[in-house]
């Protein structure tokens, strides 16, 4: 009896705490599709800044993107992307993008491009490209 009663308390614990776990789960984010284009980029900034939420922050650019596809400043959330996916340490997947990105600066467009996101970007592809050296053993 002591025995049942005991697995019955145990039982009643664990849900409470899955119920209460679970609700605590946030939900997917709904971005407002009243923002300006300027919204986009200081709430993703603000994400990463404040709360080193960079799944927020792609989130922002990709919806920018989305939204907003031939705004000029298209190239800045590409970079963004790709330099998160480069912070979290998915270089290849950074390299891609940023690779993507540099194409556009060898067309028609690239007169009308800011020149920071490619200056950055093969700075960036450098690095990563950089042959890594282990650290010397003293």
């Amino acid at each position: 009896m002591k025995k049942a009663a005991l697995s019955f308390i145990s039982l009643c614990a664990f849900c409470s705490l899955f119920l209460l776990l679970a609700s605590c789960a946030t939900a997917p984010l709904k971005i407002d599709e009243g923002l300006n284009p300027a919204e986009y980029f200081q709430r993703a900034q603000t994400a990463v800044v404040d709360r080193n939420d960079f799944k927020t922050a792609l989130l922002y650019y990709q919806a920018f993107l989305e939204r907003f596809p031939d705004d000029i400043q298209g190239a800045a959330a590409e970079y963004e992307i790709a330099f998160i996916h480069y912070k979290t340490g998915d270089l290849a997947k950074a390299k891609e993008l940023f690779n993507v990105l540099l194409e556009k600066y060898k067309g028609d467009a690239a007169m009308v491009l800011p020149r920071w996101p490619e200056v950055l970007s093969r700075k960036i592809i450098e690095k990563i490209d950089a042959p890594k050296v282990a650290p010397e053993k003293k």
